[in-house]
């Protein structure tokens, strides 16, 4: 059985969790938040990889790990080569905004990625079509983490962080969510946008590649879950899993 480690900031990499448990339900998976850190988004690709390499050290101390997959687009554009080049005996996957599966049914204009800014400004793919709609989501990740039993109550501050978006350029026909977070949000995303409105996220396709280093084994996943600062933290995220 693989040891599969996951990182994110907080709660958006559960979504991918969810997933690869799904997928490959054959893995002894460590989902690592460092609310710690919270938000990546905001810090510089120098800062995230001081942290992402320094976090990697502290959890293989007692966690050896064989697979690790940056649960964050974030981490992923900024941190994937520094790990790769610094663990080169272990493999890694990245998140990336499922920006190619959304521009093989629309036309780039049609797309709106929301992401944090760092992902905005890093991620190769995205800055590959600079006609796609892009918008920076700078405390979201932070409010869905704060609010994960109780989403509803971001409804009214995302309809009016879109009102003006919406009256200039219409509702788009795709929607990349480019944080692993925003999965949380996206059926309060969908009233704002309407039913017309496709979403795209990583999750299935971060799964997939992890079945394809695992293959095929008894079933009897294994499950731990760890926080770097606010240990209350861990019987929300594990409601999420279970429940959210």
């Amino acid at each position: 059985m693989k040891n599969v480690l996951l990182i994110d900031s907080g709660s958006g990499g559960i979504n991918i969790l969810k997933e690869c448990v799904k997928v490959c339900p054959n893995c002894n998976f460590l989902m690592f938040c460092d609310d710690k850190n919270l938000p990546y988004g905001s810090k510089t690709k120098q800062q995230l990889q001081e942290i992402t390499l320094q976090n990697l050290k502290d959890v293989y101390a007692f966690f050896k790990f064989d697979i690790v997959i940056l649960a964050c687009n974030t981490l992923s554009c900024t941190c994937l080569e520094a790990c790769r080049k610094a663990f080169a005996d272990k493999i890694f996957i990245g998140t990336v905004p499922a920006v190619k599966p959304a521009l093989e049914k629309f036309e780039d204009g049609d797309v709106l990625v929301l992401a944090t800014q760092a992902t905005l400004g890093h991620n190769v793919l995205i800055n590959k079509h600079p006609k796609l709609q892009k918008k920076s989501m700078p405390h979201l990740a932070s409010d869905i983490d704060a609010h994960l039993d109780e989403l509803d109550v971001l409804a009214e501050g995302l309809k009016a962080e879109f009102d003006g978006f919406l009256r200039q350029h219409g509702a788009p026909k795709a929607v990349v969510l480019g944080c692993t977070h925003y999965v949380a949000v996206k059926d309060l995303l969908g009233d704002i946008f309407g039913k017309t409105t496709e979403f795209f996220d990583s999750a299935n396709g971060v799964a997939r590649r992890l079945k394809s280093f695992v293959g095929e084994a008894e079933q009897g996943f294994q499950l731990q879950f760890m926080t770097t600062s606010n240990h209350g933290l861990l019987s929300k995220f594990w409601w999420w899993f279970n429940e959210g």
